[in-house]
């Protein structure tokens, strides 16, 4: 299997073949091609490549996502412990790397590369003097190279958020052409992705595109815009934001299955089957995860393959809830098969979701009664599970809505001997009440004062008689209900339990 591309010109090849042949059996590793204009087949190949012209390497940047998208020297000599320190970086044998390149300066560069893509610390002096460099290619590496060092070396450092928006402007300023300012805005979109700034990052793409006329290049970049639309749909969808990006991702689609890179290809796919479960197209959207599943377990991407069982579960379990409860026990499958991934001591805070939704799943399960019981435990074990790590200490909302989801499930298992479910579940709702307040998340709240309602009237008393205290707190919970939220039907039902309550109050 060839890993490396070398796109080199016909002077130089002669070169470039004798350096490969001092190694045993690299030439095995390598996809050579030369030519007299060997810039032209540069963005051809799914791999990560250098150009050599003129005597001199080039190491191009990376549109695939293979490397770290670190700017080399535009300019390194051609010779032979630069070019196979070169290869050898690109192959991931540094150890190699540094045997070839420790009297020369590109070893810093190699070490540069290595300490931010393992998340190494390393000194930034070196790029902040190179940002105030006369070159403007050099202020230019340096500012997108710094931006890199504070996005995945210092993330949570609190300069580290306005140095690499500061560090990527600047870049992108700098940039010598199209293609490397394209390189630097996908790269700060990504960046902005991850602290929540969607809409800025598809006005950047958007941006980067005009100019773009490579289908590698646009594909790329498009990739990035399509991880942005997803995270710009809320209900109501905009009809006009989903088209566009329907048309993008399956555009986008099927460049990566076409160059069989089906990473890509697969976390595109759990994005289609995004859209068409929103469509209510849900065998559509099966089809799609099974088909991202495939390609992510040949790639061996554990946590992408996670998020795809995961999301797989909440497709059937949806699927099951909209009149096809067959699909209930292939929604657990899925839930189990992504735990295999998930587990409690290095992804905890996934694991607990997954719990949580576990735990709604079993509680709902339609079963013969003699079977309902064995349901409620696994249900009761997986919310535990679940509270033990949203905690309303750490993640109150998480907290208030498992304790309210764990609540519902309490009404549906089978009654016991010793205990009430339902006055349990009252327990549960007020204790995502007392995270749920009025002016924070009214509507939550709403609901779960709903849930509340409904529970109450199934609470045995310990006494046959009339408990007031339980009356009264009903009717201020139901009045509650028409102050917090101006919905029709929340209105009605809340309606609908204070005329019982009146009726009881007059018995």
């Amino acid at each position: 299997m060839k890993i490396v591309s070398v796109f080199v010109s016909t002077k130089d090849q002669h070169t470039v073949r004798q350096y490969i042949a001092t190694e045993d059996r690299l030439e095995e590793l390598l996809d050579i091609q030369a030519g007299d204009k060997p810039e032209n087949m540069i963005f051809s190949d799914n791999k990560p490549a250098i150009l050599v012209r003129n005597a001199q390497i080039e190491i191009l940047p990376d549109w695939y996502n293979h490397l770290v998208p670190y700017i080399f020297p535009p300019h390194i000599t051609l010779q032979e412990n630069t070019f196979l320190g070169t290869i050898f970086g690109l192959l991931d044998n540094f150890e190699k790397t540094w045997d070839y390149l420790q009297e020369y300066p590109l070893l810093q560069e190699w070490d540069n590369y290595v300490r931010i893509k393992n998340g190494y610390p390393i000194d930034v002096q070196d790029f902040e003097r190179a940002i105030k460099h006369q070159d403007n290619f050099e202020k230019y590496r340096a500012s997108h190279n710094l931006a890199l060092v504070q996005y995945y070396i210092y993330p949570h450092e609190p300069y580290s958020i306005p140095k690499t928006h500061d560090c990527f402007k600047i870049a992108i300023e700098y940039a010598p052409d199209d293609v490397f300012r394209a390189f630097s805005i996908k790269h700060y979109a990504n960046f902005l992705l991850d602290y929540a700034e969607a809409k800025a990052a598809a006005a950047l793409i958007e941006y980067a595109l005009k100019p773009t006329q490579n289908p590698v290049i646009k594909a790329s970049l498009k990739f990035v815009l399509v991880q942005a639309m997803v995270k710009m749909l809320s209900v109501p969808y905009d009809p006009e934001l989903l088209k566009a990006l329907k048309e993008n991702l399956w555009e986008t689609l099927q460049f990566y299955e076409s160059k069989q890179c089906l990473s890509e290809a697969g976390m595109l796919l759990m994005d289609a089957a995004f859209i068409a479960q929103i469509d209510h197209s849900f065998s559509e959207a099966l089809s799609y995860l099974n088909k991202a599943i495939q390609y992510l377990e040949s790639e061996e991407l554990d946590e992408m393959l996670g998020t795809a069982w995961f999301r797989k579960g909440i497709l059937l379990y949806t699927w099951s809830k909209s009149g096809s409860p067959q699909f209930y026990k292939s929604a657990i499958e899925s839930f189990q098969q992504a735990l295999k991934i998930f587990d409690k001591e290095t992804t905890p805070e996934i694991f607990a979701d997954i719990h949580h939704h576990l735990g709604i799943i079993y509680s709902e399960m339609p079963d013969e009664n003699k079977k309902r019981g064995v349901w409620a435990a696994l249900s009761a074990s997986s919310f535990k599970e679940a509270l033990a790590y949203f905690t309303k200490a750490d993640f109150p909302y998480e907290y208030a809505s498992v304790s309210n989801n764990y609540a519902n499930a309490m009404t549906l298992y089978p009654p016991m001997k010793k205990a009430d479910n339902y006055a349990k579940a009252l327990e549960l709702y007020e204790e995502a009440l007392s995270v749920r307040d009025a002016q924070t998340y009214p509507y939550e709240r709403a609901l779960t004062l709903i849930n509340f309602l409904e529970a109450s009237w199934y609470v045995s008393n310990e006494e046959d008689s009339f408990n007031e205290i339980r009356y009264r707190d009903m009717v201020a919970k139901a009045l509650e209900i028409k102050n917090l939220v101006d919905d029709p039907q929340l209105h009605e039902e809340a309606q609908k339990h204070l005329e019982e309550l009146e009726k009881l109050g007059k018995i």
